[in-house]
């Protein structure tokens, strides 16, 4: 696991934290987890916002028009291939919600990366115990197998993060990005 704080200039950063903090950025309403796997949540706790930049999967090509405004992003990263890029927005509760351990891919040999687009008390938090806290422009990369969870923030309207799956060259995945 590693993690990089001020990934990009800030002149990269920036926009894209502007661009999905600005009230016309086209989010969707989701589930965080299903309901089948989110029955210790009520319901309007296991609601987030949404926008998919990139999905790529048998039967399915997903590329937002958006995509361009990661590309900073994407390209400092540089894998190999590209799985999938989502953006998370959380809205603040009363209380930490710690929504359930999962991974978000099963191929083997891929990296997540998870970016931080706003400062906030959330965090992630892995089945180790180890917790990265929500950092604006600070990134973590780890192996996709890793079981995480996210954690709703108290502090802040919410919690922004860019969720991105991917497999690096080997000599990446070794020595970060």
């Amino acid at each position: 696991m590693f993690v990089i704080d001020d990934y990009l200039e800030r002149s990269l950063f920036v926009p894209i934290r502007d661009a999905l903090e600005a009230a016309t950025f086209p989010w969707e309403e989701s589930q965080i987890l299903s309901s089948k796997a989110a029955t210790h949540l009520r319901p309007d706790d296991n609601l987030q916002h949404v926008h998919g930049f990139y999905l790529k999967k048998p039967g399915v090509f997903l590329r937002s028009e958006k995509l361009d405004l990661i590309r900073p992003i994407i390209e400092r990263l540089n894998p190999v291939l590209l799985i999938k890029a989502k953006a998370n927005r959380t809205a603040r509760k009363a209380r930490h919600i710690e929504y359930g351990l999962h991974v978000d891919t099963s191929r083997r040999g891929a990296t997540t990366a998870i970016f931080y687009l706003n400062s906030n008390n959330g965090y992630t938090l892995f089945a180790d115990g180890t917790k990265v806290d929500s950092v604006e422009n600070r990134i973590v990369l780890f192996d996709a197998a890793t079981p995480h969870t996210g954690a709703s923030c108290t502090d802040a309207d919410a919690r922004l993060v860019l969720n991105i799956n991917m497999v690096l060259a080997p000599h990446v995945r070794a020595g970060g990005a």
